[in-house]
């Protein structure tokens, strides 16, 4: 295993989101180049705590599982909508608010580009931008 901040090779995240656990196994990421990172997102009826951007736009590949994914509308009321995930391929725009919820544990792999150098979350009807590493 091999981490940087901006270089990881084979290691392996576990992380909890309120009540939605998600564990992720890095193939491979360098920040400014890609990313290759298999996702499963565990069987819960809960959702994400907060709404996150990416630093990145990606392509996530389906490889069994659903999960509702909640788009955040507007930043100022907190509305949004649901998505229930079947699509084998989406498309994530690094600007673009979402969370996960309900998931019936759903593996992906995602297939990301180069980072930018923030993206935010939304947690409670405040932004936090973030940078690499996390770091406010």
């Amino acid at each position: 295993m091999v981490k940087t901040k901006t270089i990881s090779f084979l290691k392996y995240n576990r992380f909890e989101f309120g009540k939605q656990v998600v564990s992720q196994f890095v193939v491979f990421e360098c920040k400014w180049l890609f990313s290759i990172i298999f996702f499963y997102f565990h069987k819960s009826t809960e959702s994400q705590d907060r709404f996150h951007t990416h630093a990145f736009n990606a392509w996530s590949v389906k490889l069994f599982g659903e999960y509702d994914e909640h788009i955040l509308d507007d930043e100022t009321t907190g509305e949004y909508h649901i998505v229930r995930r079947k699509k084998i391929l989406v498309y994530f725009p690094r600007d673009s608010y979402h969370r996960i919820a309900n998931s019936n544990g759903c593996m992906t792999i995602l297939f990301s580009g180069p980072w930018k150098k923030y993206w935010k979350e939304y947690v409670n009807g405040e932004i936090i931008d973030y940078t690499w590493g996390r770091e406010k």
